[in-house]
């Protein structure tokens, strides 16, 4: 019983925390939201009117055949609807724009949050997942805060008006209305918990939807290529059935609501309609206006109660992906360091410095093991070792991408997680194996949209990474468009070019720190050694330290010095020549890549 009692407080504090947190959106827009308020208080207000002139129309001039002053009763009924009529235009219209503003902030906030999140968020939640969250549950509050927003709050304001109009009209009526209210209760409460957890279990499968769609559909060469195709369409079906499942319960729940409650309002009604017929109310005093107005008010006192079952499944959607966004928004992001004290970074402080490293992607499972490396000034370090050693997990710690278990890492002199937006281009330069470009111009991408990159900057670096020619010889040089990593209009560069964009975007700020995981895979030897030899004339001469995942053997002989690495520790270190000579592990490497045998994946 008192794990009940926990886990119904558990949803309840939930619950409220969740109303804040959506009431905290509205805070920028509280002038326009009073606004709204007073459309619907006024709304509110003015539907009473209708039902009191009929009474007073049944009391004074029908029972008594009292024609004079109905033309003037008449008018004002048309008044009053019609200004019922407009207050719902207000309040709907200003709640639309309201809407729009707040969602329009939330999916920035959002997106931004998403992008200073931890690597190792991305590594637990699938991609399609995390889109998922920032386009299909966005769009469920967008349907609510547009539109049902309003509605909800109108349709309250309306049951309490309408309540109070009730009971100041009769008070014996009002307690034989009252009698539906216990089941009427019994049945909201009971299917509002069911709808709650079947649209929660709803969106998670629109999130597991898109994580397939997101996965699957950028596998289609593999998929097609091995003849897959009904296989993957059957599990993609499979997905399917859970969130339908989920949708269908969803929908049950909220269709059997409208048709109990027409039912509970049928009885009030007739009730009512039995106990006049009887002359049961005459000796309290109520007329046959009092029982007709009271009849249209119960009426309507139903149609907000309806109005809002029927939109329940709605908003607990927009509730199950609120949940989710605020969920979200509540992870703790990568953060800047603290405003650095003493000597600026890069100045005086080695380029790269790991000092007893301990790291792995899951608890327990350790992938590095006291990893301690130094890059000097002007030196070029390769990372050699066979897939799975960690020389890309400790390329990612350099990076910053990931806080290592245990040990310190430092890239002139900071802590590379902690490193303020401002410094990261101007200390490191990292190119991924895996080449990402935007949809825009080249120039666009070359600067990440940064202005404040002067064009003799993106030029130089070009130039160095080999780039420049080839950019110059396409129709709109430095500002053609591109089609980006994921596909579309724009023009569409091989691999190789791919490749020499993304070294050219990492020596742009001329950082203190060059990363790469074999940046150089994808494109031929030529301009592998030529981009080497710039590099070599520039970037190292100048005091840049490099470190370097190399996949390739001609790789590590380019370097200054060479670190094997072997299942997350270090086994030999040295320049390429003092390896050789040793004729230890790296020379057996060397040996085996001149067989033409494949060393990275051997035993």
């Amino acid at each position: 019983m008192s794990s009940l009692v926990l886990t119904r407080n558990g949803v309840e504090d939930q619950t409220w925390s969740l109303g804040r947190n959506l009431l905290s959106l509205l805070r920028p827009w509280r002038g326009q939201g009073a606004l709204v308020a007073v459309s619907v208080l006024a709304g509110a207000a003015f539907e009473l009117v209708p039902p009191l002139l009929i009474r007073t129309i049944v009391d004074s001039h029908l029972i008594v055949r009292q024609p004079d002053g109905l033309l003037l009763l008449a008018c004002l009924y048309l008044a009053a609807s019609a200004a019922v009529q407009v207050m719902t235009f207000v309040y709907n219209y200003l709640a639309a724009t309201i809407a729009q503003g707040v969602l329009s902030g939330l999916r920035v906030r959002l997106f931004a949050h998403v992008l200073r999140l931890p690597t190792s968020y991305f590594d637990r939640v699938p991609m399609g997942d995390v889109i998922s969250r920032c386009t299909a549950d966005v769009e469920t509050l967008d349907t609510v805060f547009s539109s049902n927003v309003a509605l909800l709050l109108a349709n309250l304001v309306r049951l309490g008006a309408i309540a109070a109009a009730m009971l100041a009209l009769s008070v014996p009526l009002s307690l034989v209305a009252a009698l539906v209210v216990p089941p009427l209760a019994f049945v909201t409460r009971l299917l509002q918990r069911r709808v709650r957890q079947a649209e929660r279990e709803n969106r998670l499968a629109v999130g597991a939807i898109n994580a397939r769609l997101q996965e699957s559909l950028r596998s289609t060469e593999v998929i097609r290529a091995f003849g897959r195709t009904a296989e993957f369409v059957a599990g993609f079906r499979q997905i399917l059935r859970r969130g339908l499942a989920a949708s269908n319960r969803s929908s049950f729940f909220s269709s059997v609501y409208t048709p109990m409650t027409a039912i509970l309002s049928a009885l009030a009604v007739a009730a009512l309609l039995w106990a006049g017929v009887q002359h049961t109310f005459a000796t309290f005093g109520v007329s046959l206006g009092t029982l007709t107005a009271f009849l249209i008010l119960m009426q309507r006192f139903f149609q907000p109660i309806t109005a809002l079952g029927e939109e329940w499944q709605t908003v607990q959607g927009a509730m199950a992906g609120a949940e989710r966004i605020f969920g979200t928004l509540a992870l703790p992001p990568d953060g800047p360091a603290p405003a650095i004290t003493g000597n600026e970074p890069g100045v005086g402080q080695p380029p790269i410095v790991m000092n007893h490293v301990e790291f792995g992607y899951a608890e327990g499972q350790p992938v590095l093991h006291g990893i301690s490396l130094e890059v000097k000034r002007g030196e070029h370090v390769a990372l050699v070792g066979r897939t799975g050693a960690g020389k890309t997990s400790a390329l990612h710690l350099v990076a910053g991408l990931y806080q290592p278990w245990s040990g310190s890492i430092r890239v002139a002199g900071c802590d590379p997680v902690r490193l303020d937006e401002s410094e990261r281009r101007r200390v490191l330069g990292v190119v991924p194996q895996v080449v990402q470009l935007f949809s825009g111009t080249i120039m666009e991408n070359l600067t990440l949209s940064d202005l404040a990159i002067p064009d003799a900057a993106v030029y130089e670096a070009c130039r160095i990474a080999g780039a420049d020619a080839f950019i110059r010889a396409l129709p709109q040089g430095y500002y053609t468009k591109l089609s980006g990593s994921g596909s579309g209009t724009g023009t569409h560069l091989s691999a190789g070019q791919q490749q020499l964009l993304a070294l050219a975007r990492a020596l742009v700020h001329r950082p203190v720190a060059l990363l790469f995981d074999e940046a150089t895979a994808a494109i031929d030897n030529a301009s592998d050694a030529a981009f080497r030899s710039a590099l070599r004339g520039s970037g190292l001469a100048q005091g840049c330290g490099v470190l370097t995942v190399a996949h390739r053997i001609s790789t590590a002989l380019e370097a200054d010095r060479v670190v094997l690495l072997d299942k997350g520790r270090i086994v030999e270190e040295g320049t390429p020549a003092e390896l050789l000579a040793r004729k230890g592990r790296f020379a057996a490497l060397v040996e085996l890549e001149a067989a033409g045998w494949d060393w990275k994946d051997s035993g």
